[in-house]
Parts: structure tokens; C-alpha cells; sequence
């Protein structure tokens, strides 16, 4: 638990030094999500539930809590693959293991600040705030753990924005006809 504390707190308060510490680091994919993906992504999942429960929506509360849950999940599973495709096309190498490095621990400060949802209005801003840190830590850690060349990083990280969201876009139709 201390490591995942470090690392949260690297990557919100020194990301361009945590990235050099990513880079250098060995990852597998089943440590990774049971020891920090898995953990951080349940807490605005968690929090979405229970503000939803304080409103008297229960069924509703646990069904979106799940959705979502699973949808961070397979996300970055997702991204981690458009980055190891699209890598090449901008000068970095094929690289599957930095790639998940980049899908993982990106979003590290869009997981934290989606707790605050739980406060109507005002945890919705700081979760707002904590997605777009979140994209400048993604395109911060480009060039570092992807080896993308610094000029092309910003397109790289916008390529990757599109079409990941592109992506949540689909997934979010597809599940909205089965819910």
C-alpha cells in the first residue's frame, strides 16, 4: 500500500520524475492491476455509488458503479493497445510493456479526483480538473516511457486522446443497449 501512496503522490506532485522512475521500472499486467489499477479505479466508482444511494437510487447506484468499474478497466487495457500501435507511426518503437506503463499510470489523478464526485457541483469541477492533469501527466510521459521524439509528443497524445475517445464512445453505445 505504501508503494501505490508513492507512486499516487509522484505522480501528481513530480510526474515527469515519476515517468523516469516508470520507464526504468520492469511491469507485468496482473501485478499492475491488482496492486494500482484495480484499487485506483474503484474509487470514483465507488464514490458515483454512493451519491447516487444518497438520492434513494440503489439499483441504479450498484448496476453504474459496475459499468463503470469495468469500463476503467478494460480502458486502459484498451489504450495501452492504441498506444503501442500508434507508437511507431510517430517515431517511438513497439513497445507493449511501455505502453501499459503509459495506460496505467496516466490516469492515476483522474481516478483520485473522481472520489471527490461524491460532493454534488464541486466534486464534479475537481474531477473535471483531475481528467485534464491527468492528460497533461499521458503527454508528460510520452517521450519518456514511449521514447516518442518531444516534437511529435503533443500529436502523439492528442492522437491517442481521439481515438481513445472515439472508443469510450462506442463501448458507452454498445453497453447503453444491454443495460
Amino acid at each position: 500500500m505504501n508503494e501505490l501512496i508513492a507512486r499516487v503522490k509522484g505522480m501528481v506532485l513530480a510526474p515527469a520524475q515519476e515517468w523516469r522512475a516508470i520507464q526504468r521500472e520492469p511491469i507485468e499486467l496482473v501485478p499492475v492491476f491488482t496492486r494500482y489499477v484495480m484499487i485506483l479505479a474503484a474509487i470514483p466508482a465507488i464514490a458515483s455509488m454512493l451519491l447516487l444511494m444518497a438520492f434513494g437510487l440503489f439499483f441504479t447506484a450498484i448496476s453504474t458503479a459496475i459499468v463503470s468499474y469495468i469500463l476503467s478497466l478494460v480502458a486502459v487495457v484498451v489504450t495501452a493497445k492504441i498506444v503501442e500501435i500508434l507508437a511507431p507511426k510517430f517515431g517511438g518503437p513497439t513497445d507493449a510493456d511501455a505502453a501499459l506503463k503509459l495506460a496505467a499510470f496516466a490516469p492515476t489523478v483522474a481516478w483520485v479526483a473522481g472520489g471527490a464526485i461524491i460532493v454534488p457541483i464541486l466534486g464534479s469541477l475537481v474531477a473535471l480538473i483531475g481528467a485534464f492533469y491527468s492528460l497533461y501527466i499521458l503527454y508528460l510521459g510520452v517521450p519518456i516511457v514511449m521514447r516518442v521524439p518531444q516534437e511529435k509528443a503533443l500529436t502523439f497524445t492528442l492522437a491517442v486522446i481521439g481515438v481513445a475517445i472515439v472508443v469510450q464512445i462506442a463501448v458507452r453505445l454498445l453497453t447503453g443497449i444491454f443495460l
